[in-house]
Protein backbone atom coordinates (compact mmCIF):
# COMPACT_ATOMS: atom_id res chain seq x y z
CA UNK A 1 0.00 0.00 0.00
CA UNK A 2 1.84 3.16 -1.21
CA UNK A 3 0.55 6.46 -0.10
CA UNK A 4 1.66 9.60 -2.57
CA UNK A 5 0.88 12.81 -0.59
CA UNK A 6 1.96 16.31 -1.44
CA UNK A 7 0.12 19.79 -1.81
CA UNK A 8 -1.82 20.64 -4.89
CA UNK A 9 0.13 20.98 -7.59
CA UNK A 10 3.08 18.76 -6.29
CA UNK A 11 2.92 16.41 -9.01
CA UNK A 12 1.26 13.60 -7.35
CA UNK A 13 -1.91 13.11 -9.59
CA UNK A 14 1.10 13.15 -12.75
CA UNK A 15 3.01 10.67 -11.21
CA UNK A 16 -0.13 8.27 -10.99
CA UNK A 17 -0.87 9.12 -14.34
CA UNK A 18 2.62 8.12 -15.64
CA UNK A 19 2.11 4.70 -13.69
CA UNK A 20 -1.12 4.39 -15.23
CA UNK A 21 0.03 4.98 -18.76
CA UNK A 22 -2.25 7.93 -19.42
CA UNK A 23 0.87 10.28 -19.31
CA UNK A 24 3.95 9.99 -20.98
CA UNK A 25 6.85 11.09 -18.43
CA UNK A 26 9.49 13.81 -20.29
CA UNK A 27 12.22 11.71 -19.91
CA UNK A 28 13.54 8.80 -17.82
CA UNK A 29 12.44 5.35 -18.17
CA UNK A 30 8.88 3.97 -16.92
CA UNK A 31 9.40 0.47 -15.89
CA UNK A 32 6.25 -1.34 -14.20
CA UNK A 33 6.12 -5.06 -13.49
CA UNK A 34 9.05 -5.89 -15.68
CA UNK A 35 7.46 -3.92 -18.52
CA UNK A 36 9.07 -0.48 -19.78
CA UNK A 37 6.13 1.58 -20.75
CA UNK A 38 8.09 4.16 -22.56
CA UNK A 39 8.54 1.18 -25.74
CA UNK A 40 4.91 0.79 -26.13
CA UNK A 41 2.21 1.72 -28.63
CA UNK A 42 -1.02 3.33 -28.09
CA UNK A 43 -2.64 0.11 -28.38
CA UNK A 44 -0.12 -1.88 -25.91
CA UNK A 45 -0.43 0.98 -23.72
CA UNK A 46 -4.07 0.35 -23.86
CA UNK A 47 -4.41 -3.16 -23.65
CA UNK A 48 -1.68 -2.93 -20.50
CA UNK A 49 -3.97 -0.54 -18.85
CA UNK A 50 -6.91 -2.83 -19.43
CA UNK A 51 -5.34 -5.68 -17.98
CA UNK A 52 -3.28 -4.31 -15.41
CA UNK A 53 -4.44 -1.03 -14.20
CA UNK A 54 -7.55 -0.34 -12.23
CA UNK A 55 -8.31 3.24 -11.54
CA UNK A 56 -10.44 4.97 -8.80
CA UNK A 57 -10.60 8.35 -9.24
CA UNK A 58 -12.25 11.05 -6.84
CA UNK A 59 -14.82 12.06 -9.23
CA UNK A 60 -16.11 8.38 -10.07
CA UNK A 61 -16.09 8.99 -13.74
CA UNK A 62 -19.41 6.25 -13.97
CA UNK A 63 -21.34 6.56 -16.93
CA UNK A 64 -25.00 7.96 -15.30
CA UNK A 65 -27.21 6.44 -17.90
CA UNK A 66 -25.62 3.37 -17.13
CA UNK A 67 -26.80 0.88 -14.38
CA UNK A 68 -24.28 -0.19 -11.75
CA UNK A 69 -23.77 -3.42 -13.70
CA UNK A 70 -23.03 -2.15 -16.60
CA UNK A 71 -20.75 0.80 -15.06
CA UNK A 72 -18.92 -2.65 -13.23
CA UNK A 73 -18.39 -4.63 -16.42
CA UNK A 74 -17.34 -1.81 -18.53
CA UNK A 75 -13.61 -2.50 -18.89
CA UNK A 76 -14.79 -6.51 -19.56
CA UNK A 77 -17.30 -5.05 -22.64
CA UNK A 78 -14.04 -2.75 -23.74
CA UNK A 79 -11.90 -6.23 -23.92
CA UNK A 80 -14.94 -8.34 -25.49
CA UNK A 81 -15.64 -10.28 -22.80
CA UNK A 82 -18.58 -12.78 -23.16
CA UNK A 83 -21.67 -11.76 -21.40
CA UNK A 84 -21.63 -14.88 -19.13
CA UNK A 85 -18.23 -13.86 -17.47
CA UNK A 86 -19.21 -10.41 -16.98
CA UNK A 87 -22.14 -11.13 -15.12
CA UNK A 88 -20.43 -13.73 -12.85
CA UNK A 89 -17.73 -11.38 -12.20
CA UNK A 90 -20.56 -8.40 -11.75
CA UNK A 91 -22.16 -10.83 -8.95
CA UNK A 92 -19.03 -11.01 -7.47
CA UNK A 93 -18.56 -8.07 -7.03
CA UNK A 94 -21.85 -6.36 -6.24
CA UNK A 95 -22.19 -9.08 -3.47
CA UNK A 96 -18.61 -7.97 -1.88
CA UNK A 97 -19.18 -4.35 -2.28
CA UNK A 98 -22.60 -4.69 -1.12
CA UNK A 99 -24.33 -3.49 -4.19
CA UNK A 100 -26.65 -6.42 -4.95
CA UNK A 101 -29.66 -4.23 -4.45
CA UNK A 102 -28.27 -1.22 -6.45
CA UNK A 103 -27.38 -3.84 -9.47
CA UNK A 104 -29.91 -2.68 -12.35
CA UNK A 105 -30.23 1.10 -10.76
CA UNK A 106 -28.86 3.88 -12.34
CA UNK A 107 -25.78 5.31 -11.07
CA UNK A 108 -26.86 8.85 -11.21
CA UNK A 109 -29.21 7.46 -8.16
CA UNK A 110 -26.93 6.51 -5.57
CA UNK A 111 -25.11 8.20 -2.74
CA UNK A 112 -21.54 9.49 -3.25
CA UNK A 113 -20.50 6.40 -0.83
CA UNK A 114 -22.40 3.88 -3.24
CA UNK A 115 -20.84 5.66 -6.38
CA UNK A 116 -17.12 5.21 -4.88
CA UNK A 117 -17.91 1.26 -4.38
CA UNK A 118 -19.13 0.76 -7.81
CA UNK A 119 -16.04 2.51 -9.17
CA UNK A 120 -14.12 0.69 -7.14
CA UNK A 121 -15.73 -2.72 -8.04
CA UNK A 122 -15.22 -1.47 -11.69
CA UNK A 123 -11.63 -1.16 -11.05
CA UNK A 124 -11.34 -4.61 -9.57
CA UNK A 125 -13.37 -6.53 -12.33
CA UNK A 126 -10.07 -7.50 -15.03
CA UNK A 127 -8.45 -8.51 -11.67
CA UNK A 128 -5.76 -6.14 -12.00
CA UNK A 129 -2.67 -6.19 -10.18
CA UNK A 130 -2.26 -2.38 -9.54
CA UNK A 131 -4.85 0.14 -8.27
CA UNK A 132 -4.68 3.81 -8.51
CA UNK A 133 -6.74 5.39 -6.23
CA UNK A 134 -6.30 9.29 -6.98
CA UNK A 135 -7.91 10.89 -3.71
CA UNK A 136 -10.39 8.29 -3.60
CA UNK A 137 -12.11 10.10 -0.42
CA UNK A 138 -12.08 13.87 -1.64
CA UNK A 139 -15.87 13.80 -2.15
CA UNK A 140 -16.84 11.47 0.37
CA UNK A 141 -18.44 12.05 4.14
CA UNK A 142 -15.98 10.91 6.88
CA UNK A 143 -18.01 7.56 7.39
CA UNK A 144 -18.06 6.76 3.84
CA UNK A 145 -14.17 7.92 3.28
CA UNK A 146 -13.32 5.43 6.22
CA UNK A 147 -15.28 2.70 4.37
CA UNK A 148 -13.53 3.06 1.21
CA UNK A 149 -9.87 3.18 3.18
CA UNK A 150 -11.16 -0.14 5.02
CA UNK A 151 -12.27 -1.56 1.28
CA UNK A 152 -8.58 -0.48 -0.16
CA UNK A 153 -6.83 -2.03 2.68
CA UNK A 154 -8.81 -5.04 2.18
CA UNK A 155 -7.51 -5.68 -1.62
CA UNK A 156 -4.13 -4.32 -0.74
CA UNK A 157 -4.33 -7.75 1.69
CA UNK A 158 -5.39 -9.87 -1.16
CA UNK A 159 -2.28 -9.45 -3.05
CA UNK A 160 -2.80 -6.43 -5.14
CA UNK A 161 -0.80 -2.83 -5.07
CA UNK A 162 -2.38 -0.40 -3.81
CA UNK A 163 -1.24 2.93 -4.76
CA UNK A 164 -3.23 6.13 -3.32
CA UNK A 165 -3.10 9.54 -3.78
CA UNK A 166 -4.27 11.80 -0.92
CA UNK A 167 -4.46 15.21 0.69
CA UNK A 168 -5.53 13.68 3.75
CA UNK A 169 -2.66 12.67 6.41
CA UNK A 170 -4.96 10.81 8.14
CA UNK A 171 -5.14 8.32 5.83
CA UNK A 172 -1.05 8.14 5.37
CA UNK A 173 -1.06 6.27 8.31
CA UNK A 174 -2.28 2.79 6.78
CA UNK A 175 0.50 3.23 3.92
CA UNK A 176 3.15 0.54 3.94
CA UNK A 177 5.44 2.73 1.91
CA UNK A 178 4.98 6.89 2.03
CA UNK A 179 6.44 9.22 -0.73
CA UNK A 180 5.73 12.81 -0.74
CA UNK A 181 6.53 15.05 -3.21
CA UNK A 182 7.06 18.69 -3.55
CA UNK A 183 7.38 20.98 -6.87
CA UNK A 184 7.38 16.88 -8.96
CA UNK A 185 10.54 16.01 -6.94
CA UNK A 186 10.36 13.22 -3.68
CA UNK A 187 11.35 14.81 -0.64
CA UNK A 188 10.37 12.17 1.19
CA UNK A 189 10.39 8.55 1.08
CA UNK A 190 9.60 5.63 3.74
Amino acid sequence: FIAIVGKSGSGKSTLMNIVGALDSCTSGTVEIDGEILNNKNANQLADYRNKKIGYIFQSFYLEPAYSVTDNIVLPLTIAGEKRQIKDAKAKELLEKLGLTDKAHAKTSTLSGGQKQRVAIARALVNDPKIILADEPTGNLDSVNGAEVIKILQDICKSGKTVIMVTHNEEHIDIADHIIRLKDGKIIFEK
